[in-house]
């Protein structure tokens, strides 16, 4: 007599061995999808996080310098453990209440000034004169040229390049 409709095929002469290696199958499974979802998720919690990195209240900046900008928050997160925050307006910039290790960069296209805010580890690495330079000599031709995204590329390659520089220095010879 038939106790209900099963649509799985009854296994009736199923090995004891053939039961444990489904069931090691199975649990694999579940391992697999569950590392799967935490690689998603470290991924898009990523990709938030640089996003959240650039603002561009202008609406300037088009999605290839989107990207670069964002790479380059990723890197400098990645290397140095500094986020990165760029702000882009047509107005003076504000300067947001920033964490201990936050490389804020706010640009003003209106005026046409850069204002650069470093970690305190980083200021001190960099030095007073580079941050002036940074800030005056290096955006003015960009500007002229209205080429301020390049700029702005070029000034954190800038950062990136000395800081690199820097630890290689640091860094004894193996």
């Amino acid at each position: 007599m038939r106790r209900g409709f099963s649509l799985l095929p009854r296994h009736t002469s199923e090995s004891r061995g053939t039961s444990a290696v489904r069931m090691l199958l199975l649990i694999c499974v579940f391992a697999g999808v569950a590392w799967l979802y935490t690689k998603h998720f470290d991924r898009t919690l990523a990709d938030i996080q640089t996003r959240a990195a650039v603002h561009d209240a202008t609406g300037l900046l088009d999605s290839g310098q989107m990207r670069q900008l964002r790479e380059f928050s990723a890197l400098f997160r990645d290397e140095f453990g500094v986020e990165l925050v760029l702000r882009i307006t047509q107005g003076p910039v504000e300067i947001p209440r920033l964490k201990s290790k936050t490389l804020f960069l706010g640009l003003d296209i209106k005026n046409q000034t850069l204002i650069v805010e470093y970690p305190a580890w980083m200021r001190r690495a960099l030095g007073p004169g580079f941050t002036a330079d940074l800030e005056t000599a290096h955006m003015a031709p960009y500007f002229a040229s209205d080429s301020w995204p390049t700029g702005l590329m070029m000034a954190l390659k800038r950062i990136w390049d000395q800081l690199m520089t820097l630890e290689t220095r640091e860094t004894p010879a193996q």
